[in-house]
């Protein structure tokens, strides 16, 4: 989706386009200034009089809109192409309807509830006997990620060494710019004072 297509003014994704234009889509695509350009002017308008006991009156701060789903529950939310609310219809498996009576989900929405179950039944521990794991695989396993980590781990301290040794060597050519400069300063001192 593009950014000029998206109306919801809390978009992360699109938020730095609209920001950046100064230009929020609407469904009527009116265009309006968010309050921090009225906010920038103002505190630029500040900056080219300072110390003056006048000062123009700040605007009025719009207030920030709330996302829909701060103020809606799933529940109680009634458009079954919800994005902020899909995930939450789609682990209970059913769309909410405002007479009570529960929605049939999409035929997308079911397999993906299915996929759902079927992980967290997966993850909550339904083991059995043939299902056994293979310890020497998983020991092996455990050895080739420990070696990994000691090769990281080598990685590190080597480039710590070097980081420390640029320290040393930055140290040392700061000091010898600052006697250049000193020394700059000398001979243009006793240049200026042959010259006069």
């Amino acid at each position: 989706m593009n950014w000029t297509d998206c109306t919801h003014d809390g978009c992360q994704i699109h938020l730095s386009e609209k920001q950046g234009l100064g230009w929020y889509p609407q469904f009527t695509r009116r265009s309006r200034k968010p309050s921090l350009v009225h906010d920038h002017d103002w505190r630029q308008e500040m900056e080219v009089h300072p110390g003056e006991d006048w000062a123009p009156q700040q605007p009025r701060r719009r207030r920030a809109r709330r996302a829909h789903d701060e103020i809606t529950s799933w529940e109680h939310c009634f458009n079954d192409n919800c994005h902020e609310h899909r995930w939450e219809k789609v682990d209970a498996g059913y769309y909410p309807r405002q007479v009570g009576d529960k929605g049939e989900l999409s035929k997308n929405d079911r397999r993906e509830h299915k996929k759902r179950r079927a992980v967290r039944t997966r993850l909550g521990g339904e083991v059995s006997e043939k299902s056994i794991p293979d310890v020497e695989a998983m020991e092996g396993k455990i050895s080739d990620l420990r070696s990994q980590l000691d090769r990281a781990a080598q990685i590190i301290v080597a480039k710590d060494n070097d980081h420390e040794r640029l320290d040393k060597e930055k140290e040392k050519l700061q000091q010898a710019y600052n006697r250049c400069k000193q020394r700059m300063r000398q001979i243009g001192g006793m240049l200026w004072k042959e010259g006069v």
